[in-house]
């Protein structure tokens, strides 16, 4: 379900267009949402308009975001995880912020798929190239089949853009430049912020229900 609403105005939250991108009648809405609001035409896409499984899996190009990091890490299929560790973003936000403050950045501001906490601020930075395994919750652990994990490629740092300017949790803060505070506080990482994964389709064969939960743990598995 897509929600686009204006928060160009702090006391504003105005909803502007709801649609299911999962019907051929929402992907319509948004077609027309945002090709009116383009002045140009726009089409809302699928990943692919076959039915055939195998042609499906090898011809997966279209993609939300504006990463490349399937396409070069994973034989051009655009199909990634972006990962946030909690700590970075707390220990970012008091480079920026007085403790003495209300103002404090959010992880969701980063657009995460999965935020982790218990890991050192930056040391998502040192899992690239190494796998991480999921390790099921106690209370979630009767779902699944304890033969066999949910595994993730790490594949790349996360490059940051003007489109994590504004909290839509906290559109109060305004609009900050976080590329170049980024540059500013943490040159040694420059305007890298998060991580790319990659969930390898061999933990995914069979029928145990793969998921991923809150509070489930992860393990480095390999590439140590």
């Amino acid at each position: 379900l897509l929600r686009v609403r204006n928060r160009s105005n702090a006391c504003s939250s105005a909803l502007l267009l709801e649609a299911d991108l999962a019907s051929t009648i929402g992907r319509e809405e948004a077609s027309k949402f945002f090709s009116d609001l383009c002045k140009r035409k726009v089409r809302c896409v699928v990943a692919t308009n076959t039915s055939n499984l195998k042609e499906a899996e090898s011809k997966h190009t279209h993609q939300f975001g504006n990463t490349s990091s399937g396409v070069k890490n994973n034989n051009g299929d655009t199909r990634t995880i972006h990962i946030i560790n909690s700590n970075t973003v707390k220990d970012f936000s008091n480079r920026i912020f007085r403790n003495d403050t209300d103002d404090f950045l959010t992880s969701t501001r980063f657009r995460p798929n999965i935020i982790v906490d218990n890991l050192e601020p930056w040391a998502e930075f040192d899992l690239i190239g190494k796998t991480i395994e999921v390790i099921k919750d106690i209370d979630d652990s009767k779902n699944t089949s304890p033969s066999s994990s949910l595994r993730l490629r790490i594949v790349s740092r996360t490059v940051r853009c003007d489109g994590v300017g504004v909290d839509p949790c906290k559109p109060e803060l305004g609009k900050l430049d976080i590329p170049k505070l980024l540059a500013e506080h943490f040159p040694e990482h420059g305007p890298y912020l998060g991580v790319y994964a990659i969930v390898e389709k061999d933990s995914l064969k069979g029928d145990s229900g793969q998921r991923l939960c809150v509070g489930d743990s992860l393990r480095v598995v390999d590439g140590v």
